[in-house]
């Protein structure tokens, strides 16, 4: 992936993680949860596409594109 695919958006507590979490528990399923590494206030749910290994940079890819697409409200 390039850096600019890798680059994450803030989170709602303002900071902006420098990875994304997703729980070992979601192995092979067709929705996963992901978090950033901030806070670990705010989680959000996205389709597996494929039911990527949870280790491949696929579902990295899919996290990453679901976390700088979820609404945010009005961050500064």
């Amino acid at each position: 992936m390039s850096k600019e695919e890798t680059k994450l958006k803030p989170c709602p507590c303002g900071e902006t993680p420098n990875s994304i979490c997703i729980p070992l528990s979601h192995e092979d399923l067709k929705w996963v949860s992901c978090s950033g590494n901030c806070c670990g206030e705010w989680a959000i749910e996205f389709r597996n596409i494929g039911y990527n290994k949870l280790d491949s940079p696929e579902i990295m890819k899919l996290a990453i594109e679901a976390w700088n697409n979820a609404p945010r409200g009005d961050l500064k």
